[in-house]
């Protein structure tokens, strides 16, 4: 009875991919059902507190992660609403776990290994610290214009008329990113007339560019974990409120968030700083 319930709904499913991963489902959840009830399911039938009791199965005796155990959660619930049927049965809450700063070393090397003569190299290390000692994202490094850029020997700051949610901002650059920049202005090319950054063919730069030189860059330097934009981003943020203890407030208005929440997640200890407080207890 179940399978020929469960037959016409699989039809439903557009990709292959979920047709597979549902059948896998919900014959695993006929199995545990018969193993648990001695009888087959009935969808017409079924409650939530069947569900529950295969949710605490999946997760207690299972032990499947968060998104095996919502993804079979998920070919359960399509099957009921495809016979008219609804299952209040909530998933289980992922924790995404947090990004991991790169420390002062990891830094340094990185830079280290994008530096050299030519103007793409001075490029590149404009770029990566516009990204690790700003925060800038990486869809906003690819949209700057040169005229976006003020700079003197004492200030300097780059002005984001695209960031998220096209909201315009400007963000004040430390001396250390204001030297940077400057090098690479000083090299850049002449065929660089609108945009910032561009590429020896004078085009505007990609995110994808960006991403693709960063995570080369982090490899040469011999950095273990992988390193994107948003990485560096992050390593921005916490280093200013760890480092610099600039109060949460400016920094959300720093990075361009809409409020203080989505700049919170940055106060999170990174592993090496909880390794330290917990050596001596």
């Amino acid at each position: 009875m179940f399978t020929d319930q469960v037959a016409p709904y699989l039809q439903t499913l557009n990709t292959p991919t979920t047709h597979q991963a549902y059948q896998i489902s919900l014959q695993q959840f006929h199995d545990w059902y018969v193993g648990a009830y001695a009888e087959e399911p009935d969808v017409s039938l079924l409650t939530a507190e069947e569900a529950r009791e295969w949710r605490s199965y999946l997760i207690n005796v299972k032990r499947l992660s968060a998104a095996s155990v919502n993804q079979r959660l998920a070919a359960l619930r399509g099957l009921m609403r495809h016979h008219g049927r609804s299952l209040a049965v909530k998933g289980m809450k992922k924790v995404e776990p947090p990004v991991e700063p790169l420390n002062g070393r990891e830094i340094g090397r990185l830079l280290v290994a994008l530096d050299g003569d030519h103007w793409l190299d001075k490029r590149n290390v404009a770029i990566v610290s516009l990204m690790v000692r700003a925060g800038l994202r990486v869809s906003e490094i690819v949209s700057l214009q040169t005229t976006d850029v003020e700079l003197s020997e004492r200030k300097g700051q780059v002005v984001v008329r695209y960031g998220k949610g096209l909201k315009e901002r400007t963000v004040p650059l430390s001396r250390e990113a204001r030297s940077d920049l400057a090098a690479y202005l000083q090299r850049q090319p002449r065929f660089a007339q609108q945009w910032l950054f561009v590429s020896q063919s004078g085009a505007s730069l990609s995110s994808r560019d960006v991403q693709r030189l960063v995570s080369n860059a982090s490899i040469k330097a011999g950095i273990k974990t992988p390193v994107t934009p948003h990485v560096l981003r992050h390593t921005f943020a916490t280093r200013a409120l760890q480092q610099a203890q600039i109060d949460l407030a400016t920094l959300s208005q720093i990075l361009g968030h809409e409020n203080l929440t989505t700049t919170a997640r940055y106060l999170h200890p990174d592993k090496q700083r909880v390794a330290a407080m917990v050596e001596d207890l």
